[in-house]
């Protein structure tokens, strides 16, 4: 799941602007000031709770300047603690020996002196467990060189991460150490006590959560050696019963306290997101209650990889932490002063919610979610542009190390359809921002691999079955690369394919569905450095200029403003990792009962029962108002002056926009088009039970769910909030069809063979039988114009040509006059002669195969390269709901437009048969 090199972010808690949901008055000691808020803090004298955040996900780090914008939101809300761990500075994981260059120490320097001047503790984290030799004091040594050049950077706290790790010692330690825990806890309490007992020094165990202690918690021999003989001062991470856990409990947390002889400090992966490349977690810090603060040493949380994603996130979590800082019991908590206030409060919040039985009298997390909103709505209206605080990865060839060579070759396969399908469709004057999916130098794919094996274990619960990593979305890390190190590339590549176990959840795969941010970021220099230099940034913030609208644009932010439901409304659709929002939950069980009830509106319904065609019409019209919603929240924040923002939120609201869209048009044609043979997956499971997030379900409740090339819709280059809707066809729309149909067939010919004599030839040619005859499986694509694309279809072409020799091809036959054959015939005198001529039949052998016939075209304007793909999957899942195996499509030999752009949407070129027309090429697609 979550990567397990992980350590624990804890994100800061909210609480300065506004009213807290809490009762607060003690504060936990910080290592420096911290900016009081609203609510009365007063710092405890004896106990110190670490809180805050770890950067430990896998793939691109967080760049300095976001780094320092996190530590004053941590002051801000009353957070003590930054834990510096991401898996994407090779110095700190794969290459943990080699010392830190001059530019790289300057970087270290200061974020650790930023770090002091907020007051936030800044624990330096080191993963030498990939290759170390516990008994070679050269090993040893070179571990206290590193740490020693660190502590010279005025770092004084620090950890030992040994997740993700292979438990089988080498020959050379196994003569040595009894286990390998032994072996661990040996040398982190060597480097404890060399580094002089620093008050905060944190171990992380290969056992780190409940699932990987081998046989359990109670019995396991590795979580009985470390509490039994790691030093009582060095505190042990730990992530809960599972790497994302749903819920920790105080009789969990308990439990582990008695084996390891101390009070945890939990890494809590709830909000990570590196897992899955179509889920951000918006939802409010959950399933924790604040009876666990008594009995922790601390909490991180290591939060989604999109650093402006995480205000929620961090928010909550200061919340949630504020509401029992001085760690007392429940039952001595509540008084007959603000306290009680608190508890009615959160009462009336919980009532007709689906909060847990046992209601937190300190802490809702429904109204710590209002609260983070209602602060991050006002982040929304201030103008930020892209480079003032997510700056792209460093890309300066000279002192990053290259990446090319590092990454693994899965990646591209996945990043290619991106460019690819974007080039017949877009306009070629788009910048080509997505263009180096490489660009991410620690590609963990072989890691992913492994650690879905490791998860699939546990898989019961374990949410959305983690198995597609996702490639962080991140801006890269600030730190520089050394230039001596280009060297690595090779050697990394492999290192990752031995060592990265489950915890390693890359967001590899996420290369398909990179922000334009990201994009931006990789295309700046497929190179990768542990730490950002400032000779970097400052050549990459060259390349970015403040927006200015052109003479025919419009400026970006002239939308309707965000407003606090839109943000109510994200967040519900990107909650948790095992629960969607109320409005969420809401649209699937909707859509859900729409698709199992079709059969009362479907056209060839014998007994039409009007109270149950008025009820399914009466929910799909609010189904689709719900969809409108999505939308156009979609382009408020599409349109919000605060590009930073939303160039981390852009992918995810991209991703469910789309699905959205494809789900509102199919549910207008179920309306009005289905059949009661309508054909739907059965046996569907929980919401949460699939990868995906709310859009991978959605995609899963329409027939095509398998065609999962058509539900991968990168975003554009740039964001746009410019929409399109797909409907199905009526009869008002046939000239609009035409239109399109001649515009497009006479595009690239030096010269029009078409006079205005016969306008209609080339509709009626080829689209005029299917709108005529099979109408019910067309659909249309719009814009503020008008229609500028279609997607027509019939479910059985046997029956339909039968239909056209009846009835369309005779009155074609009058309308077009036979030309004289003995002469050399134009264009359009042979498309007229084809209305004469017997049309030659395809094979039953095919078309046992492919039994439906399509035709798909977008005007040239349309360049949004995802419209192509919704319109095919709206036309595909008709097809296949009323019980089509495969479609097919007629191409011209001689038509390369055509024929890479149904290749793009999936279909392949069929080997030729007897029987199949000589002329054309057939293509095909099976559902």
């Amino acid at each position: 799941m979550v990567q397990k090199d992980k350590t624990l972010e804890s994100p800061p808690v909210d609480g300065e602007q506004s009213p807290s949901p809490v009762s607060g008055e003690a504060c936990a000691e910080a290592p420096g000031p911290v900016e009081e808020s609203g609510i009365a803090v007063e710092p405890t004298r004896h106990r110190k709770f670490i809180s805050g955040v770890v950067e430990g996900f896998y793939g691109r780090p967080w760049t300095m300047e976001q780094r320092k914008e996190l530590f004053r939101r941590q002051q801000k809300w009353g957070l003590n603690t930054y834990l510096y761990a991401p898996k994407d500075d090779y110095k700190h994981r794969m290459f943990w020996r080699e010392l830190y260059s001059v530019e790289e120490a300057e970087q270290l320097m200061t974020l650790i002196g930023a770090a002091k001047e907020y007051g936030i503790e800044f624990i330096y984290a080191i993963s030498p467990g990939l290759d170390i030799t516990f008994s070679n004091q050269k090993e040893v040594s070179a571990l206290k060189r590193k740490l020693d050049q660190v502590t010279h950077f005025g770092c004084k706290s620090f950890a030992l991460l040994f997740d993700d790790i292979d438990h089988n010692m080498c020959p050379a330690d196994k003569e040595v150490f009894s286990s390998f825990a032994h072996a661990q806890v040996s040398i982190t309490n060597e480097i404890y006590q060399y580094l002089g007992e620093p008050e905060t020094f944190l171990f992380c165990p290969t056992e780190y959560c409940g699932t990987f202690c081998y046989p359990n918690v109670t019995q396991s021999p590795y979580l009985h050696t470390v509490g039994e003989k790691l030093l009582p001062s060095i505190d042990v991470l730990w992530t809960g019963p599972k790497v994302v856990s749903k819920d920790i409990t105080v009789e969990s947390i308990e439990e582990v306290s008695k084996i390891l002889r101390r009070a945890p400090v939990i890494w809590d992966n709830i909000h990570a997101n590196d897992y899955d490349q179509k889920r951000l977690f918006l939802g409010p810090y959950k399933g924790r209650s604040t009876e666990l603060i008594p009995r922790l040493k601390g909490v991180l949380t290591n939060p989604n990889c999109e650093f402006e994603s995480n205000f929620v996130a961090i928010h909550t979590l200061a919340t949630w932490y504020k509401s029992n800082m001085n760690g007392v019991r429940k039952d001595v908590v509540m008084t007959d002063g603000e306290d009680s206030t608190v508890s009615i409060q959160i009462k009336l919040e919980n009532e007709g919610s689906d909060e847990e039985l046992e209601t937190d009298m300190l802490y809702s997390p429904q109204l710590a979610l209002k609260l983070a909103l209602t602060e991050w709505l006002s982040e929304f209206c201030v103008p930020h542009q892209y480079n003032s605080r997510q700056v792209p990865q460093s890309g300066a060839k000279s002192t990053a190390i290259d990446v090319s060579p590092m990454a693994a070759p899965s990646l591209c396969s996945s990043t290619t359809v991106t460019t690819v399908f974007q080039q017949p469709i877009m306009s070629p004057a788009m910048p080509p921002l997505c263009l180096d999916p490489l660009s991410h130098p620690l590609a963990k794919r072989p890691q992913e691999e492994e650690e879905v094996e490791v998860e699939k274990k546990d898989s019961d619960e374990e949410p959305m079955e983690m198995v597609v990593e996702k490639m962080v979305d991140e801006p890269e890390p600030e730190a520089e690369a050394d230039p001596e190190e280009k060297h690595v590339g090779p050697i990394l590549a492999d290192k990752m394919a031995e060592d990265l176990k489950p915890m390693d959840t890359d967001k590899e795969s996420l290369a398909e569905s990179k922000s334009p941010e990201e994009s931006i970021q990789e295309d700046s220099g497929s190179d990768i450095a542990p730490m950002q230099t400032d000779d970097q940034l400052k050549q990459v913030l060259q390349t970015f200029d403040v927006f200015v609208p052109g003479p025919n644009e419009k400026p970006l932010f002239t939308a309707d403003p965000i407003t606090l439901e839109d943000l109510s409304l994200l967040a519900e659709l990107f909650y948790l990792p095992y629960e969607h929002g109320n409005k969420a939950v809401q649209m699937l069980k909707e859509f859900n009962w729409l698709r199992a009830n079709s059969s009362v509106v479907s056209v060839n319904c014998k007994r039409k029962e009007t109270d149950k065609v008025a009820e399914w019409q009466s929910r799909a019209k609010k189904f689709e108002e719900m969809c409108c919603s999505v939308i156009q929240m979609f382009t408020r924040l599409s349109n919000s002056a605060n590009r930073t923002i939303l160039y981390d939120l852009y992918p995810y609201i991209w991703d469910i926009k789309s699905i959205i869209s494809m789900v509102k048009s199919f549910v207008q044609w179920l309306g009005c088009r289905s059949q009661s043979s309508a054909q739907f997956l059965r046996e569907d499971q929980e919401p949460w039970a699939f990868r995906g997030g709310l859009a991978g379900e959605f995609q899963r409740l329409l027939p095509i769910d398998g065609a999962n090339d058509l539900f991968y819709q990168p975003p554009p280059s740039m964001p746009t909030s410019k929409l399109y809707s797909i409907r199905p066809y009526f009869p008002k729309d046939e000239a609009a069809v035409y239109k399109i149909c001649k515009e497009m067939y006479c595009e690239g010919l030096e010269d029009v063979p078409f006079s205005d004599e016969d306008p209609d030839l080339i509709g009626d040619r080829l689209v005029g039988g299917l709108l005529t005859l099979s109408s019910e499986y067309g659909f249309v694509l719009e814009d503020e114009e008008g229609i500028c694309g279609y997607a027509l279809g019939t479910v059985d072409v046997k029956p339909f040509i039968k239909k056209c020799e009846l009835s369309w091809i005779p009155f074609m036959q009058e309308k077009y006059n036979k030309p004289d054959c003995q002469k050399d015939l134009t264009e359009a005198e042979k498309m007229m002669l084809s209305f004469h001529e017997e049309e030659e039949g395809l094979p039953d052998s095919f078309l046992s195969n492919f039994p439906s016939l399509i035709k798909v075209d977008i005007h040239a304007k349309v360049t949004d390269p995802s419209v192509a793909k919704s319109m095919m999957g709206c036309l595909l899942s008709s097809l296949k709901a009323n019980g089509s195996l495969g479609a097919f499509c007629k191409v011209r030999q001689t038509d390369k437009r055509m024929l890479d752009f149904y290749s793009k949407l999936g279909c392949f070129e069929v080997a030729k048969m007897e029987g199949f027309p000589k002329d054309v090429i057939i293509m095909g697609r099976s559902l």
